[in-house]
């Protein structure tokens, strides 16, 4: 049997509208998984947003957490666990040089503690606060640690290109944007983290070819897996950016089984 890695994004993919994983698609890819095809959930969320489902799926395998700033295995003690940091210094002159009136918050993490302004429903319920330390206040005077993320919100239009300006001061950062310019939200990441070298290490691991991983997602952050991948897809909810770098889109939405029926399709 050929055996394939097969990579899979959260939000917008693996879980539908209610935050759930469709039954028929979870009893597919525990299936997939008792045949040794290797599972793995690949997440801009945190280990403790992701483990209930990992454990809904009955994985064994790695997760790709905080977008590639934190790959392990809750089972597999052989894994070696590689994560990453920003320096906090770094995070401070970037919020300095944006300046405040432009920001309405920021939120940093660690896998203990949680570092934000003040309380935003939409970033708390993403990130899940539960069993969190969280420190709330000036980020300046609060943050004392190196987090593993930095999110930063605005209200602002102006507010894009000051970010812009402030991340080039730092050449081994990278800026996302959430759903686009002027998305609210945007995404403050080291270059050489990503979905994708997560997936990397993951493949080194288990010794899978380039032509048997499989990635499924529906966002701008999976694109880097897509292009490590031999079988990028494309969640048929995608935005068309998205779309445009996958080889296949699935037939149905993530409401719908749209990873079972791509899948089908492939491993036969």
């Amino acid at each position: 049997m050929e055996k394939y890695l097969i990579a899979l994004d959260m939000d917008g993919t693996l879980l539908n509208s209610k935050k759930e994983i469709c039954p028929k698609t979870k009893e597919y890819l525990k299936h997939l998984a008792s045949l040794g095809h290797i599972v793995v959930i690949a997440s801009g969320r945190p280990i403790r947003a992701i483990k209930r489902y990992y454990d809904e799926l009955e994985l064994t395998t790695p997760l790709v957490c905080y977008n590639g700033a934190d790959i392990l295995s809750p089972n597999d003690p052989n894994f070696k666990e590689i994560s990453f940091a920003f320096p906090h210094e770094v995070i401070k002159q970037i919020y300095n040089d944006v300046g405040n009136e432009y920001i309405e918050n920021v939120m940093c993490e660690t896998n203990k503690e949680l570092w934000i302004i003040k309380d935003d429903p939409t970033l708390e319920s993403f990130f899940w606060t539960d069993q969190m330390e969280i420190i709330k206040g000036d980020i300046t005077k609060t943050l004392d640690q190196d987090p593993m993320t930095m999110i930063m919100k605005s209200y602002s239009k102006e507010y894009d290109q000051r970010i812009i300006d402030a991340i080039k001061k730092h050449p081994e950062l990278h800026l996302r944007f959430w759903n686009g310019m002027y998305s609210l939200y945007s995404e403050i990441y080291f270059k050489n983290i990503s979905k994708a070298n997560g997936l990397k290490h993951i493949a080194k691991y288990y010794q899978i070819p380039h032509d048997h991983i499989i990635a499924i997602g529906d966002a701008s952050n999976d694109v880097e897996m897509f292009q490590l991948a031999g079988i990028p897809i494309a969640m048929k909810n995608s935005d068309d950016f998205t779309k445009s770098h996958a080889k296949i889109i699935t037939p149905f939405d993530n409401d719908n089984d749209g990873i079972m029926y791509a899948l089908k399709e492939i491993i036969k």
